[in-house]
């Protein structure tokens, strides 16, 4: 693999003789992190770049034919596979079609593009369909509604204004999917672009919903007692269940459209938008939280009893800001605790001390998902708790990394097992999870190394701004060169005394707890 060193926009590691200039421009263009005390981590984020761009397809007569394939199967897209790609897509949107693959999924599902679905080829993951000509689907219709926080993190990073004038003023793709997932109803007929029914249904305190497409399959959430007595390769679904995620997750669309629709100047509309979001958190919080635990759990509609099964599901509420200041820290106690989510494999999808935990993985009983792990830490961030989400993140880019070198095939994978430096298994058949799955698991060496691991923590395009939170005592320098935000192209890179940053226009940075105004050129500050 080749190795890419911090030393200037055009030098590529001597050992392998090659010049920027022979490197394709999109390789060129990425962002080029510098740690080192791990070097190795470097050049893990490349490979997971090299696979991310293996990953682009062309599917003719799509709306957006070009767009980024989950690594799954050739005939299906799955919405919150999609939405999560958009989140390492955005450091190199001109090449790694992200956001512009969430039209897909508005136009089949908002604006009748279903009526002509495009015939594919059929990949080896169809199963006997291997080779035959299929339909063109969306996997789960009900995926989990995530587009409105993937537009506004592209909008920060890019400053792209026209990209959010498009979804929410003109098509308002983003209002309607919020209006859809309210509206879903499994008694209702399919959707035509749909290839799964959909489960979700809004009642009264919340969403019923099933493990398929809540994105966590066999998750025993849905389990009666303390243990699921069935088979373990499927979900229990208990139809009685309402999902905390789903009512975070829409939750989490309000703030967003609340937050895209200020930038904007739609002030009236914002509010509103923020007056849902209210809404949701106070049912997630009066019915959904336990004060005994510190935790949210899932609830039976018959009862409001409590389901005490806990899963990264019960992080999405952090992601939306949803907990008190207290409640937030007895949360991340949870993310502290090796008998739960904590320990050097952390965020497994089951907590390790439940009856159902396998140490195999198990899919969705106890493998590493990178996207739960993402909104995880994510959900760290929103609340200032930088040192716990740098080891998060540290500890899952870690895991991954001796992964990729300890296993083979050297790749990178679907999920992890949160027991050993190995892929997570299947349950349903012998055998590990996807290969070469960037997909998601990008998310890892690409967007928890640049924003967590580093620290270059946020952009914002329209404010002119960027927050970084580097390591206090690096072990030799930290940062990140050839970044972009908006029209600013900068290199951000800090040792234990100074931050040196080169930009070619002005813009604030606030680190260290400061405020510094930089300067186009070269600036030298103290830390």
């Amino acid at each position: 693999m080749r190795r890419v060193f911090a030393a200037g926009l055009a030098v590529i590691a001597a050992g392998y003789g090659v010049s920027a200039e022979t490197m394709p421009a999109w390789e060129r263009a990425l962002p080029r992190p510098v740690y080192d005390e791990r070097p190795e981590l470097v050049d893990f984020y490349y490979k997971a770049w090299e696979i991310a761009h293996g990953r682009i397809d062309i599917v003719p007569g799509l709306p957006a034919p070009r767009y980024m394939d989950e690594a799954h199967r050739s005939d299906r897209i799955w919405i919150w596979d999609t939405c999560f790609m958009t989140l390492f897509c955005k450091y190199c949107p001109w090449e790694f079609p992200g956001v512009e693959s969430l039209e897909n999924f508005y136009a089949l599902m908002l604006d009748g593009g279903a009526d002509e679905l495009p015939k594919v080829v059929g990949n080896r993951h169809c199963g006997e369909e291997e080779g035959k000509i299929l339909e063109f689907k969306i996997h789960h219709p009900d995926n989990p509604p995530v587009f409105a926080w993937a537009e506004y993190t592209h909008a920060l990073q890019t400053g792209d204004r026209a990209r959010l004038e498009k979804v929410y003023l003109e098509k308002r793709w983003l209002q309607r999917w919020y209006e859809l997932f309210d509206s879903f109803d499994p008694a209702a007929p399919r959707p035509s672009a749909g290839a799964c029914p959909v489960a979700l249904k809004k009642v009264g305190d919340g969403y019923r919903w099933a493990g398929n497409p809540s994105g966590m399959d066999n998750t025993p959430r849905g389990r009666k007692g303390d243990r699921d007595t069935g088979n373990p390769s499927a979900c229990p679904n208990n139809p009685d269940l309402l999902w905390l995620d789903a009512l975070a997750q829409q939750g989490l669309s309000a703030l967003y459209l609340s937050r895209i629709a200020g930038l904007l100047g739609r002030d009236d509309e914002a509010a509103e938008w923020k007056k849902k979001w209210e809404a949701a958190k106070e049912k997630l919080n009066s019915l959904y939280w336990d004060e005994t635990d510190g935790f949210y759990y899932d609830i039976l509609a018959s009862d409001r009893s409590k389901v005490k099964v806990a899963t990264p599901a019960s992080f999405w509420p952090l992601l939306a800001e949803m907990p008190t200041r207290g409640m937030a820290d007895r949360l991340e106690s949870w993310l502290k605790d090796p008998e739960t989510f904590g320990g050097e494999m952390p965020i497994p999808s089951l907590a390790r001390n439940d009856a159902d935990f396998i140490p195999a993985g198990g899919f969705c009983r106890g493998c590493l998902w990178l996207p739960m792990a993402y909104m995880t830490v994510k959900g760290v961030d929103a609340y200032g708790d930088g040192g716990l989400a740098r080891e998060l993140a540290l500890k899952t880019v870690l895991h991954m990394y001796r992964t990729y070198a300890e296993f083979e095939p050297h790749t990178i994978w679907e999920d992890y097992s949160p027991t050993e430096a190995k892929p997570g298994n299947y349950l349903k058949k012998p055998g590990y999870v996807r290969p070469d799955f960037c997909g998601w698991s990008a998310l890892g060496p690409i967007s928890l190394f640049i924003e967590d691991i580093i620290g270059v923590k946020a952009a914002d395009a329209f404010k002119n701004t960027l927050v970084c939170d580097f390591p206090k005592n690096p072990k030799g320098r930290v940062g990140v060169e050839n970044y972009r935000f908006g029209k600013v192209l900068c290199s951000v890179v800090a040792t234990k005394d100074e931050i040196v940053v080169e930009s070619n226009r002005p813009f604030t940075l606030f680190a260290d707890g400061r405020e510094f105004a930089v300067k186009a050129g070269r600036n030298e500050l103290r830390r």
